[in-house]
């Protein structure tokens, strides 16, 4: 059987008349440049100001004209999903936003060498009838006569400007670059601070110049490279004490000004970190470490990662001086091996008690945890962090591996504060918890007492054993063991019964404890000005231990046994807001609402403290296959940079939390609610 269809309307377009602008319908403006140093010059100029003024003319109103800018330092060698600019251009096509995206020149689209980019590009724009705009050319794929012909002096354009990128600027001008390059001499990349590149071609009697484009000491630069060497020497190697000397005292670079370049060098100045105590410029911690492992300075010419010219130009520090710094910070040596004489910097001294800033862990001695395999209620250590500034109770394993987990001081203490405090209040105001509290001291220190007098006795017992068959003996050995043994029995009295009397003394403090109360009721009002030292005694009165289990590497448990055997825990988070301490719970939270293109204030406000680009590349790693974040579509009211702490919905939040809770269900969640369904 015969199957029929609609007939196709006539294509009522002239063939031969030219294209008309969709100016009916808003237009996009494609800038991109290929490298950062590129941006703002004069073709940024031509790109942006002058292709939107040209528009501006053809008759689109300035509201309709869409500035694609995200792509400056962007090869145009890449493929178009893995260009944000470009994957908005396609998008905006695909939607049928625009009628027109216009460029500089063909080459700002696409330097593709394949030109499969290329044709993608321009079926795209054919299926939707969309115009691509040059000062030069109009092209209209979809034209009925003309657009195979357009079509094919796209590609000749996308063509030229891939080989003038493949045979031009890699086979020439990167080519002589690198003959340069491998010469010694210099080739346009930066200049080593402390050096600047003789640029005369003659010398000033007409003789050609042996030292042109080779460095040549830059004095006023050169003086604090020589100092940066000494003083890392001075410290003994430790890049750390050096580079802090530096940024409070010194020596700086100065401000650099023409007058102080002869005539006839270059220099370039590209250091521009700058201390936070004077502001003046001085390298980074990492511009320092390239600083002392640059064989520059020992005279030597490096080009792609190997020393190509030994002794190329005169040296700025002596050799012992950078052997001594190189040696401490690199592992290999100037062939790529591993370096014999490596010798980094170990930091073996303690900073004195009373030059910290933190004050000792309050409750030091009194925690434990069960965490080792075998070792169960093992004591934490108190110990200080020299490059951490501050104290850790540490989880250790005397032989063997030093480190099982560290948690800070500062962020344990004060949550056992609040409990003792809370734990204190509740038991001052209830008469029951407060008998019940005596009560279970006086019981735990009467079964110590019991406990210790009959190891007591059980010693002397075994000093009368001693004497009762020393009389036998008759070997002289073994009489001085048998006197060994009677002394260390006797030592061990006079301990427990120190351990008694220490235990009688806290029948004392209970009897103290007991008329104790009004004044605890002061200290429970007056909380925050009560000392450490005395908040670890009123600890140990209704407390017997602390117990920390580790929940993940960001998370541990806090839990207090309490004398009265009730226990009270709570959780501690160990935050870092730039994304290192993810669980697996975090990470399938924001996958899914990527994944279901929820709006972005929400995905905002459930990770506080993250900026969204932060988030997009969390999403990228573990929610994509191809490791692109360019899957979410969801609403972005906001730039990438922006943390839930930044947004208007915070603020309102915070003026008035029940008002924005309600509107926020009309207004923001709304468009998230809908995407899910």
């Amino acid at each position: 059987m015969r199957t029929y269809k609609r007939r196709e309307e006539a294509n009522n377009q002239d063939p031969y008349r030219l294209t008309e602008l969709p100016k009916d319908k808003p237009c996009a403006v494609y800038y991109r440049q290929s490298g950062e140093a590129q941006v703002g010059n004069i073709s940024t100029t031509l790109q942006t100001v002058d292709m939107v003024e040209h528009l501006v003319r053809l008759g689109w109103a300035q509201e309709s004209i869409i500035m694609i800018d995200m792509d400056a330092g962007v090869s145009g060698t890449k493929k178009m999903e893995e260009r944000p600019g470009m994957s908005q251009v396609m998008t905006l096509i695909e939607n049928q936003q625009i009628g027109l995206v216009a460029a500089q020149d063909v080459d700002r689209f696409f330097r593709d060498v394949t030109q499969i980019e290329p044709n993608i590009f321009i079926d795209v724009c054919r299926r939707n009838n969309v115009l691509v705009l040059t000062p030069t050319m109009i092209f209209d794929f979809a034209h009925p006569l003309q657009g195979r012909f357009h079509m094919q002096m796209f590609r000749e354009h996308a063509q030229r400007a891939a080989d003038y990128l493949e045979y031009h600027v890699r086979g020439r001008l990167v080519k002589s670059r690198h003959w340069r390059s491998e010469r010694g001499m210099w080739a346009g990349r930066k200049i080593a601070p402390g050096y600047m590149v003789d640029n005369r071609k003659t010398l000033p009697n007409g003789e050609r110049n042996p030292s042109y484009r080779y460095y040549v000491p830059f004095e006023p630069f050169a003086q604090c490279i020589r100092a940066y060497f000494k003083l890392f020497q001075e410290y003994n190697g430790s890049q750390e004490y050096t580079w802090t000397h530096i940024q409070e005292q010194g020596p700086f670079f100065p401000e650099f000004s023409e007058d102080m370049l002869p005539d006839g060098f270059i220099f370039r100045m590209h250091v521009t970190h700058r201390s936070k105590q004077t502001g003046k410029l001085c390298p980074s911690r990492g511009g320092l470490r390239f600083i002392l492992t640059n064989v520059a300075y020992l005279g030597h010419w490096i080009h792609q990662e190997a020393i190509v010219e030994w002794d190329n130009h005169e040296p700025l520090v002596e050799h012992d001086l950078f052997m001594f710094a190189y040696n401490a910070l690199s592992k290999t040596d100037f062939y790529g091996e591993p370096n014999p004489e490596y010798a980094p910097f170990r930091d073996r001294r303690r900073q004195p008690k009373e030059t910290r800033d933190e004050p000792y862990p309050t409750y030091a001695g009194l925690m434990f945890s069960d965490d080792i395999q075998g070792l169960p209620h093992r004591r934490l250590a108190a110990i200080w962090y020299t490059w951490g500034k501050g104290y850790a109770y540490q989880l250790y394993v005397p032989s063997g591996r030093s480190n099982v987990w560290n948690i800070k001081a500062k962020l344990v203490d004060p949550v056992i504060d609040e409990m003792l405090l809370a734990r204190l209040q509740s038991t001052v105001v209830d008469e029951a918890l407060w008998q019940a509290a005596i009560s279970n001291t006086h019981q735990g220190n009467f079964e110590d007492i019991r406990r210790l007098e009959n190891e007591i006795r059980q010693e002397k017992q075994a000093q009368d054993n001693i004497i009762a068959t020393l009389g036998k003996l008759t070997n002289e050995e073994m009489i001085h063991r048998a006197q060994a043994q009677y002394e260390a029995a006797a030592r061990r009295i006079e301990m427990l019964k120190a351990q008694v009397e220490l235990l009688h003394s806290d029948k004392n403090r209970q009897r103290t404890l007991t008329t104790a109360r009004p004044a605890l009721e002061r200290i429970a009002a007056n909380w925050d000005l009560i000392p450490r030292a005395e908040k670890r005694n009123i600890f140990q009165e209704f407390a017997e231990y602390i117990k920390v289990t580790r929940l993940s590497r960001h998370e541990k448990e806090i839990c207090v046994q309490w004398r009265d055997g009730s226990t009270s825990s709570q959780v501690v988070t160990r935050y870092n807001w730039h994304g290192h301490y993810w669980n697996k719970a975090d990470i399938e939270q924001l996958c899914q609402m990527m994944d279901a293109n929820m709006h972005q204030v929400d995905i905002l406000r459930a990770f506080p403290g993250y900026t969204f680009r932060t988030l997009l590349g969390r999403y990228a790693i573990h929610g994509t296959a191809d490791r692109k974040y360019s899957h979410y579509q969801g609403e972005r009211p906001y730039g990438v940079r922006t943390r839930w702490e930044d947004t208007e919905e915070y603020r309102l939040e915070q003026q008035n939390p029940t008002q924005y809770e309600e509107t926020s269900q009309t207004l923001v969640f709304s468009a998230s609610i809908d995407r899910l369904k």
